[in-house]
């Protein structure tokens, strides 16, 4: 987890955006954040896990340092951290970990 950052808490994941300013698709066209449908991510924290229903501890699925891909329409909450901004999003918000 990185310094000063704190820990998530429930079903949340706190992650760094990858920067897609200078991506190229193969035919040249540059790619945002607003042309992708899926967004490469980097876990910076991750919470405990959370309760079900019945009590039982549920454990999120990524650990600090995974990397994820993320659906450009799910990327939740925007939080500026440190002069950084992060996106904190839920667990069950996360399409793949490469």
């Amino acid at each position: 987890m990185a310094e000063n950052i704190g820990k998530p808490l429930g079903d949340k994941v706190l992650l760094k955006l990858e920067d897609t300013s200078d991506k190229k698709s193969s035919g040249g066209i540059i790619l945002n954040q607003s042309t992708q449908t899926v967004i490469e991510a980097v876990v910076i924290a991750v919470s405990d896990g959370y309760p079900s229903q019945s009590g039982e501890w549920i454990k999120l699925s990524v650990i600090a340092g995974d990397k994820v891909l993320l659906s450009n329409g799910t990327t939740g909450e925007k939080i500026k951290l440190g002069g950084v901004t992060y996106n904190l999003v839920r667990d069950s918000d996360l399409l793949i970990k490469l």
